[in-house]
């Protein structure tokens, strides 16, 4: 026991932000960090003060070393050996991931040794960091805030709505930039140039999505159907855009539009000015004063005021 916590002192070591790299996967629908057998050999060679105390024969070479640590480390659970899911490149790949998505365990017990084109995932949670902290107090806020939205200022709903209606739109826009892009360049070359693409992926964690930040495709076949087909996109591309240019509002017409959306939006949420409220209050109260003094009788508005 004293032995597994030890070891867990130095595989906390390894996780932590200067230690290895890793990327987080997927391994039987349940997310794990997992690390590259020759990752571990390149950092081992590089820093093996860290690693003293749990190598007790120091005089032979370094990827014995490197082996009897990995085998300790399978002994004690704390890592397990897993393998690619799919072991063929994507449609339009010439090679296979540097870091696969999916992963699946290995079973054989004659495989839990150390191969650096093996992957080994971690077997326990990383202790929970700060930031992590810091982040979940920040969502309870964020919720507590939601609730009492309805009782904050005018200002600051306006601030929170504009605020909010920003970013709508610059995901938006970045979303249909990138699309943009990736098919223009497909309809050019062959072959796609994505902006950030794993900003969509399902399979890759939050730090992971905006990273690589562009990548391109490998170019397809060239057949006479590809060529035929990425004619009649372009075709149909410049024929729409043709017509969204033909048929576009003038600037007025597209200030109005944007002024009753803003309005619509507000009516909506019942975001309105107190100020101009009251102001229209205060006017429609004197109309109906001024209506119902003008539906009494004139005999008797004679009678009131000789009183």
């Amino acid at each position: 026991m004293a032995e597994t916590e030890g070891l867990k002192v130095l595989t906390d070591t390894l996780r932590s932000k200067h230690g290895l790299d890793w990327r987080n996967g997927i391994v039987e629908d349940r997310r794990f960090e997992f690390f590259r057998g020759k990752d571990f050999a390149v950092y081992f060679k590089e820093h093996p003060e860290k690693f003293d105390s749990w190598i007790p024969d120091k005089s032979g070479d370094a990827d014995a070393q490197i082996k009897t640590l990995i085998q300790l480390l399978l002994r004690r659970r704390l890592i397990f050996r897993t393998d690619r899911l799919y072991k063929k490149a994507k449609p339009g790949k010439k090679r296979l991931a540097k870091w696969p998505k999916k992963l699946v365990p290995v079973r054989d017990k004659d495989l839990q040794t150390f191969s650096e084109e093996a992957f080994y995932a971690w077997a326990y949670d990383r202790p929970a960091s700060p930031y992590l902290w810091m982040f979940s107090v920040l969502i309870a806020v964020v919720v507590v805030g939601a609730c009492l939205f309805p009782l904050a200022p005018y200002k600051v709903k306006l601030v929170v709505v504009y605020l909010s209606m920003g970013i709508l739109m610059t995901l938006m826009g970045a979303l249909l930039l990138r699309g943009a892009v990736a098919g223009a360049t497909w309809m050019a070359f062959g072959r796609s140039f994505w902006l950030l693409p794993n900003v969509l992926s399902e399979e890759v964690g939050f730090k992971e999505a905006f990273w690589p930040l562009y990548e391109m495709d490998d170019a397809e076949p060239i057949t006479l159907t590809n060529i035929a087909l990425r004619a009649s996109f372009a075709l149909l591309a410049a024929g729409i855009s043709w017509l969204l240019y033909a048929n576009a509002p003038d600037k007025g017409q597209v200030g109005d539009g944007a002024r009753k959306a803003r309005d619509s939006i507000l009516d909506m949420l019942n975001l309105h000015d107190p100020a101009q409220l009251k102001l229209g209050n205060e006017s429609g109260n004197q109309t109906n004063k001024g209506s119902a003094s003008s539906r009494i009788r004139p005999d008797l508005q004679d009678i009131n005021y000789r009183m």
